[in-house]
């Protein structure tokens, strides 16, 4: 049973921002299956570390969406990204040092609230702001961290 559930009120209505949710979701509910099955620690810490490096990726992209876009709240949602990337770590930093499974859950638990609560809180704070500037209008090609193309949006003068 996984740990996160997408359903349509957690989107953003962006689908570039909204895959990239969806793919949070994955990663820690297959982080959460890993623990719960007894995998050995190594492949946990490997799945939490893609977790960490997929958030910086996806911070990265985001904020540049906003800086393009002229959000005047961008440097404010910057900071809270830096603020939430410090929280992933010392999750991870928890995580890894833990040896027990109650230990573990803990950790999965606060990073179910701690994904959740930004995706549909502060993200969705902006999501007039992009429509209004019709970020999906226009693409072009981005690079994802595993090299495979992805489509971005720009905006539209």
């Amino acid at each position: 049973m996984p740990l996160i559930v997408w359903t349509d009120g957690m989107s953003v209505g962006v689908k570039l921002l909204d895959n990239d949710h969806k793919k949070l979701v994955l990663l820690v509910n297959e982080l959460h299956d890993a623990v719960v099955a007894g995998r050995a620690r190594p492949e946990l810490d490997t799945l939490l570390e893609g977790l960490v490096v997929f958030t910086r990726f996806h911070h990265a992209q985001e904020e540049q969406l906003l800086d393009e876009s002229g959000y005047q709240g961008s440097a404010a949602h910057q900071l809270e990204h830096d603020q939430l990337l410090d929280q992933l770590m010392d999750l991870q930093s928890h995580f890894t040092s833990s040896a027990e499974l109650a230990s573990d859950l803990d950790v999965m638990n606060r990073l179910r609230v701690w994904l959740l609560e930004h995706i549909q809180d502060s993200d969705h704070e902006f999501v007039s702001h992009l429509k209004e500037k019709r970020v999906e209008s226009i693409r072009v090609a981005w690079s994802t961290p595993d090299h495979v193309a992805q489509e971005s949006p720009a905006i539209q003068p």
